[in-house]
């Protein structure tokens, strides 16, 4: 952008270089604003020298009583000794009314100014809340007693950040260690349906999703699709510059029209997202549910019996009395935004 002080500056060199032409049909001698002074005022006003240069050519005005300072504090041009009191009063007035006019630029200029500040800023608060989520996953822990082993799963919470530059439609993955396949797909369809839902072209950006925790071991758990709900929601929210409430959590895969996937391992990840202190966990549709195990023994001689059953029971309820957390099912990344972009 320009400076606005300089322009004002070079009409009005060149207002006093007319009427030193003008004058110079009239009078026999004249003072001419040299060249190297009006290219130094217009590459200053175009940022292509610098302050003291300018500095330095006004001074040289001022020396040389070209240019003086009247009391009123406007700049006045002498541009000859034969030059009459009309001409004198004549150039007051043209720099009264230049300086008149600067002054309306400079205070609309000081206005806006301030308005991009204050959009800036909010711009910029608005990013640091966006660029960022929390995502749920669970990662394998093998136990063995010396003879058996045996598989249980522990829930993880990972940081999901994203970023977009200029570019050519790339999708980048940002780890620690090497992600899966699962992964590097997730990422890509969540950049499709983020496009679908905001009605964005990234196809002249590259995303790139960093995936980070605590402990580098629970990034083995991004080896699979149940981050990809939780990346487009990321990347819908950056986009369309909204808010994301980090009381929220959740877990599933991003299915290319919109629809939230099934995962594995749902109370684990409920249980993660409790001690992290969520107060509302989100899972796929019929999947907050947890089975539990009920066993009744029966006793007949020397012998006991003992059998168990599955039974499926809501999942809310245990961990609202755990944590405090509500376990909510949702069928869509557009339910998903729902619940991420309130307060």
């Amino acid at each position: 952008m320009k400076k606005l002080l300089p322009v004002a500056i070079v009409v009005v060199l060149l207002a006093a270089s007319i009427a030193i032409s003008h004058s110079a049909r009239a009078y026999a001698q004249q003072t001419v604003i040299p060249a190297w002074i009006k290219r130094t005022a217009q590459w200053w006003s175009e940022n292509q020298t610098g302050d003291s240069d300018f500095l330095n050519a006004i001074q040289y005005l001022i020396n040389q009583n070209i240019l003086r300072t009247a009391p009123s504090g406007n700049a006045v041009y002498q541009h000859g000794a034969n030059s009459t009191g009309q001409n004198s009063s004549q150039m007051a007035q043209e720099l009264d009314d230049l300086q008149a006019r600067y002054q309306t630029l400079q205070s609309k200029y000081n206005t806006l100014l301030q308005e991009v500040k204050s959009i800036t800023s909010e711009s910029s608060a608005a990013s640091e809340n966006n660029d960022s989520i929390y995502a749920v996953a669970v990662r394998p822990v093998i136990q063995s007693d010396g003879f058996f082993e045996t598989t249980t799963y522990q829930g993880s919470v990972l940081k999901i950040s994203v970023e977009i530059r200029d570019g050519s439609g790339l999708v980048l993955v940002n780890t620690a260690i090497p992600t899966g396949v699962d992964f590097q797909s997730s990422a890509r369809t969540a950049v499709q349906v983020a496009q679908n839902v905001t009605g964005m072209d990234l196809s002249k950006k590259d995303v790139i999703f960093s995936i980070s925790s605590n402990n580098n071991e629970d990034l083995q758990a991004v080896d699979g699709g149940s981050a990809g709900g939780a990346m487009t929601v990321l990347l819908v929210s950056d986009l369309l510059g909204k808010p994301i409430n980090q009381h929220v959590l959740m877990t599933g895969t991003i299915q290319p029209d919109g629809t939230i996937g099934q995962i594995g391992a749902a109370p684990e990840k409920a249980d993660a997202a409790g001690r992290f202190g969520a107060k509302v966990f989100l899972v796929p549709q019929g999947q907050a549910i947890i089975s539990v195990q009920n066993c009744t023994q029966k006793t007949e001689g020397p012998i006991t019996y003992q059998t168990c059953t599955m039974e499926q029971k809501p999942l809310s309820p245990l961990m609202e009395n755990k944590y405090g957390m509500k376990v909510v099912e949702i069928g869509n990344i557009r339910d998903a935004l729902g619940y991420f972009n309130s307060p």
